[in-house]
């Protein structure tokens, strides 16, 4: 905690069907006495998946649905653009990253849409890879997967996963809506501020519509139950909730991974299975999965050969640092040889910040940062338009543009001719603004998040209005 400057820490063992360790240190805030316990709420992230893909397996027991359904069977109105991937996606596709569909996290994250706008908008989106050609992570595909549960349990997400598994595994604390977060003893998440070297608060926002992949809020006691169920093929003190067969396949590997070896030197082989990365670490088997949201970061890990598991949770988004704990307890685990973790990982971390200052400075060397825009800021003044990612708006005032987009409102700095930096560290967001001139000079459109927002022009409204 000293070396990363965690500001909180919970931590949850289990082994042969029993909590071994179960302790917390550090605060909920910063400048606050008021202490992490083992029942302090986390935002738990991407962590949240596993729960929505053992969901998907109870449904198998029932024959309520089958992993190789067509996803249409239970949500009609999801698409996507290429029309063999939109005919033959399946429920095992959407829950091993699979269809070929890019992130866009910007979707859910910065516009805050309901679930079914989210979904909905991904339509017209040309797919990044061929379907069933790579593994793109997508936490889209993983809120599609929640509704899949919805409609083929007939009761929302958030009641199913509260039914059917929090109170049974007797996770009491355990929440997925804010106003329930609210209500309850909860960390403050913050964000580590490379600049300053100091940990910042990260504001918080509401991802209810994505939470089947990743808004589940939870606790190391809540936690470990998780970790016994899972240990135990599905079962929770002798009683069975799901068969060992449909757990399993949640565990089987789906699609192949590349392996990043720089943080993964005791791993050869990893792959995605559904909710879960499943890999071999020091010639075990190990099952696992990261999560990151609001300023946290989560990490659950198993060794089902060893009936062992681990959950960390940490009020800080420091993803190398959680990394180097859980490492250092499966090494404790296992009983073998182990490296210095902690060392290892502050070095990659050291390595990974130059790395993104060398990529800016880098790119900032190529701007010719001398030239001027080619119009006046006000022709870049507007509203623009893309079919999946809505509207964004070009202001212009005495301090120049600005760039409006939904929740989030930047100031634009001009580099070079039509080119603008949005920049926001608090979102962890440095993007290019692009701006794309017509044949006859002026400003068309703009290419934000690697899409085309097209200028919504008077002239051409006027022209339409006149022929109707």
């Amino acid at each position: 905690m000293t070396s990363w400057n965690v500001p909180g820490l919970a931590i949850a063992i289990v082994q042969n069907d029993r909590v071994v360790y179960l302790k917390a240190a550090g605060v909920k805030e910063l400048g606050k006495p008021d202490p992490i316990t083992p029942d302090t709420l986390f935002e738990i992230g991407s962590t949240s998946k596993a729960f929505t893909s053992t969901s998907l397996a109870m449904l198998v027991d029932q024959k309520k649905l089958s992993w190789d359904d067509p996803v249409h069977n239970y949500v009609p109105y999801f698409h996507l653009s290429d029309p063999c991937a939109d005919a033959m996606v399946t429920i095992r596709d959407i829950a091993s990253h699979h269809t070929g569909l890019g992130t866009h996290d910007e979707l859910w994250d910065f516009t805050l849409w309901p679930r079914e706008q989210v979904l909905r908008s991904v339509a017209t989106l040309k797919l990044t890879r061929p379907f069933r050609s790579a593994y793109i992570y997508s936490n889209i595909q993983f809120t599609l997967a929640g509704e899949v549960v919805a409609a083929a349990s007939g009761m929302p997400w958030e009641d199913f996963v509260r039914t059917r598994i929090f109170e049974p595994l007797g996770m009491t604390h355990t929440r997925t809506s804010l106003p329930d977060w609210n209500a309850s003893s909860h960390a403050l998440g913050y964000r580590w501020d490379t600049a300053t070297q100091s940990a910042v608060p990260q504001h918080f926002n509401d991802y209810t519509n994505i939470a089947p992949a990743g808004a589940v809020k939870s606790c190391a006691r809540d936690m470990a139950q998780w970790l016994r169920f899972q240990l135990a093929d599905g079962q929770i003190d002798g009683k069975r909730l799901v068969s060992a067969d449909a757990l399993d396949e949640t565990h089987t590997p789906q699609v192949a991974l590349h392996v990043p070896k720089e943080t993964n030197p005791e791993t050869n082989l990893m792959a995605y299975g559904l909710g879960w990365t499943v890999q071999d670490y020091r010639g075990q088997l190990l099952v696992s999965h990261a999560g990151a949201l609001n300023g946290f970061r989560t990490q659950v890990a198993l060794l089902p050969n060893q009936n062992a598991g681990v959950v960390i949770l940490e009020n800080i988004g420091r993803g190398y640092a959680i990394l180097a704990l859980r490492d250092e307890i499966l090494d404790a685990i296992l009983g073998g040889p182990t490296r210095d973790w902690n060392q290892l990982f502050l070095d990659l971390d050291k390595k990974a910040d130059a790395a993104a200052e060398a990529a800016k400075s880098e790119r900032d060397a190529k701007l010719r940062l001398d030239t001027p825009a080619s119009h006046d800021l006000a022709a870049y003044a507007g509203t623009y338009s893309d079919p999946a990612y809505g509207t964004a708006t070009i202001s212009n005032d005495a301090n120049g543009l600005t760039l409006h987009y939904y929740r989030l409102t930047i100031p634009l700095t001009h580099l070079n001719y039509d080119t603008f930096e949005a920049f926001l560290p608090e979102e962890d967001l440095d993007e290019i603004v692009q701006f794309e001139l017509g044949t006859d000079g002026a400003v068309r459109s703009m290419k934000l998040f690697g899409q085309e927002f097209q200028k919504d022009e008077g002239g051409r409204m006027k022209d339409e209005s006149k022929s109707g």
